[in-house]
């Protein structure tokens, strides 16, 4: 274990070194290149995502804080660039734009050192610690494609995610900072797995969860896992935990409950020159 952590405390480091310190995931260029299969370039202040016909615009900016004249001033490049559709997401959409399919959101982070003063939360994380057995890997196997699937058979998974589920062996492949937790019962099944990644000095980013939830769950998977994630990072100097969108009800709940607090807005919007047949759905709500 502590010679993978120190992989990742100098892979961070690597990462570091071509120019930018992530603090939202899609600025971590490992992770939105292999899911996307777009290439990554910088325009400004903004790392953009690109191919022949398709452009995303990341709108937090890599260097400085978010100017709006500078946002405005690479996103009018970019349309004037791109062939089919510019996707941006940004903390805000300028208003001399017209965007189609506006969504809106926020980014939650957990700040660190993390106390546990929920006695519910503190017995829930006792209780798996007591039942689980939590391990630290590097890949998928055909047990964690089996709760991908099991996910994806849930009614309401939106049809985006199964493109994006079916890359995460790519992801990781791909990346050097990017770490399977993994949750296994006392017959050794594996009941839940986390993806995270630690691809930045300040954050750590929790960045998929999958739980089985039939014969063998142990209740609390979810908390062990995450809470395996902040030691981690607390060990190794982190400040925040970036734990994505509030995505639903149900996902909001549970980083609220960790003491998520909302530290950035999201919008998501596209501007389109003609219809696209995409091989997928952008996954940046997730």
């Amino acid at each position: 274990m502590i010679l993978c952590l120190n992989y990742i405390s100098c892979f961070s480091r690597l990462f570091i070194g071509v120019g930018i310190d992530p603090y939202v995931p899609e600025q971590i260029r490992d992770y939105f290149e292999s899911i996307s299969g777009l290439k990554s370039s910088i325009r400004g202040s903004f790392l953009y995502y690109h191919n022949r016909d398709t452009i995303v615009l990341v709108g937090y900016p890599i260097i400085g804080e978010f100017r709006e004249e500078e946002f405005v001033e690479v996103l009018e490049k970019l349309r004037l660039d791109v062939r089919g559709r510019l996707v941006v997401i940004a903390p805000k959409l300028p208003s001399i734009f017209t965007f189609e399919n506006v969504k809106k959101d926020s980014y939650f982070r957990v700040k660190l050192p993390l106390v546990l003063k929920s006695k519910k939360l503190r017995y829930m994380v006792s209780r798996a610690e007591r039942d689980l057995v939590i391990e630290v890997g590097r890949s998928l196997s055909r047990e964690h494609f089996n709760l991908v699937n099991i996910f994806l058979s849930r009614s309401g998974v939106e049809e985006y995610m199964k493109f994006v589920c079916s890359r995460l062996d790519r992801y990781l492949a791909s990346s050097q900072t990017a770490y399977v937790i993994n949750a296994y019962n006392k017959s050794g099944r594996l009941i839940g797995f986390d993806i995270v990644d630690f691809a930045s000095t300040r954050y750590s980013f929790y960045m998929f969860n999958f739980i089985d939830r039939g014969e063998g769950y142990v209740p609390g998977v979810s908390d062990i896992l995450f809470y395996k994630l902040v030691q981690l990072s607390q060990e190794y100097g982190k400040q925040y935990v970036n734990m994505g969108l509030g995505v639903n009800e149900g996902v909001r709940k549970f980083k609220l409950k960790w003491g998520a607090e909302e530290f950035l807005p999201y919008f998501y919007g596209e501007i389109t020159k003609k219809k696209l047949v995409d091989l997928f759905e952008f996954f940046l709500r997730f």
